[in-house]
């Protein structure tokens, strides 16, 4: 008997209570301002451009334009169709309609190593990476092969710059973060 009684007792009380919930202003009425909490606000942010191994290529500079293109940690940058700080190669070469003079520069990562490329928020108006169909002022690059691998994770891409520019370049990777500054006109960097 005093089960069927418990029984009952528990069943009214779960019908017979409603949630709780905090009220809400209806649209048109004004409501004070949220309480502050300890959680982070939710910030929007676009996603970083990303480069998978799937987009790997060979671009066929030598041993020698390797070593001696500007390095930035694990990243190696290889002017295909520029030399660093040639003022007149720059000066020739015509800007698109938007005003971007466009260098093909491949990226060559050591194997294994993922690696973000980023363009410093004071240069943005005048310098953009193309390693992606655009404009980015920041790509990350997938690891491919293992570390012990040759340093063979090449991806085609480069700048965009409006002007001669001394452009330093971000790299990070997990451990560790450099910088190098590419000569894209100047002649003297």
């Amino acid at each position: 008997m005093w089960v069927v009684t418990l029984v009952g007792v528990l069943l009214l009380s779960a019908c017979t209570t409603a949630p709780v919930s905090e009220p809400r202003p209806s649209p048109t009425a004004s409501a004070a301002p949220p309480p502050v909490s300890a959680a982070p606000a939710s910030v929007s942010v676009a996603p970083v451009a990303q480069r998978d191994c799937a987009s790997l290529v060979s671009v066929g500079l030598g041993g020698d334009a390797w070593r001696a293109a500007p390095v930035a940690g694990p990243a190696a940058f290889g002017a295909l169709d520029y030399r660093w700080g040639d003022r007149a190669a720059f000066a020739e070469r015509a800007p698109d309609a938007q005003g971007w003079r466009r260098f093909k520069v491949a990226l060559r990562l050591r194997g294994g190593t993922p690696a973000t490329v980023t363009v410093p928020a004071a240069r943005r108006a005048v310098a953009a990476l193309t390693y992606r169909n655009g404009l980015d002022d920041t790509v990350s690059f997938a690891a491919c092969g293992a570390a012990t691998d040759p340093p063979t994770s090449e991806f085609a891409g480069g700048f965009a710059v409006r002007e001669a520019v001394c452009l330093p370049v971000e790299v990070t990777w997990p451990g560790g973060t450099a910088r190098v500054v590419l000569d894209l006109g100047v002649g003297g960097c």
